[in-house]
């Protein structure tokens, strides 16, 4: 069965992909796999000690930054990409980004989650109040340390643009409509780089379609591992 790597947003775990998956579990051995390193190379290091020698790749928001680091690392190994609300490019409010490090470290840690929760989830979605629970969740498992070493991960990142242009495995951009931090244009801009890229963008929903629309990311997640599972895979697995 086909592997899938999946790397959860900032301050998420499993229970991110959780409702999807149990949809999708006769196509695919999910590995989730989270990570909490300062600098992403490193974080893309652990990621690929821990996968199977080759997998599709999935990645939401920072988690879609990490899969492009460990594409840049080991683009023999990645057979199918999958992702949702990741700005390929450099951080754009640094700034901004390292108020709410200070903001955590003040004892801030609850406020700085309600905020970042409340532009994630599009507020007028139909599931608005189960994912902002979920995401609640999710983030007080991880607590302040998680989101410092995550964020600043996030904070450094290099521009990884490069690492889409001409890739040739199959890709799906999954987009909410209201995405606040990454718009849709950015999805178009990634589509227009790969060359087998399929763009599925979900009306009612934000930064995190497989809370905010489980049921309606199933289907675009079904076949792109179709699509994966049959594409035939070129040269030899590494060792």
């Amino acid at each position: 069965m086909l592997a899938v790597v999946l790397l959860p947003a900032l301050l998420c775990d499993a229970e991110l992909y959780a409702s999807p998956l149990a949809a999708l579990k006769d196509l695919a051995n999910p590995f989730v796999v989270t990570v909490a390193e300062p600098d992403l190379a490193r974080a893309a290091t652990l990621v690929l000690e821990r996968a199977p020698a080759r997998f599709a790749l999935a990645g939401t928001s920072a988690g879609g930054n990490l899969a492009l680091e460990v594409l840049a690392a080991a683009p023999e190994r990645v057979v199918g990409l999958w992702l949702t609300g990741v700005n390929p490019g450099r951080h754009a409010d640094p700034d901004g980004a390292r108020q709410l490090q200070e903001r955590v470290r003040a004892g801030e840690f609850e406020a700085v989650v309600d905020l970042l929760a409340a532009r994630s989830v599009h507020a007028a979605g139909q599931h608005a109040d189960g994912a902002l629970s979920v995401l609640r969740a999710m983030a007080r498992r991880a607590g302040p340390e998680v989101f410092l070493r995550q964020s600043e991960a996030i904070i450094a990142r290099r521009d990884r643009w490069d690492v889409l242009t001409g890739l040739d495995v199959p890709t799906l951009l999954l987009w909410g409509r209201h995405d606040a931090f990454a718009g849709a244009d950015t999805a178009r801009a990634i589509a227009e780089r790969v060359r087998d890229a399929r763009l599925v963008v979900l009306d009612d929903c934000g930064h995190l379609p497989t809370l905010e629309r489980p049921a309606a990311c199933v289907p675009a997640v079904r076949a792109w591992l179709t699509a994966v599972a049959e594409r035939p895979l070129k040269g030899a697995p590494p060792c």
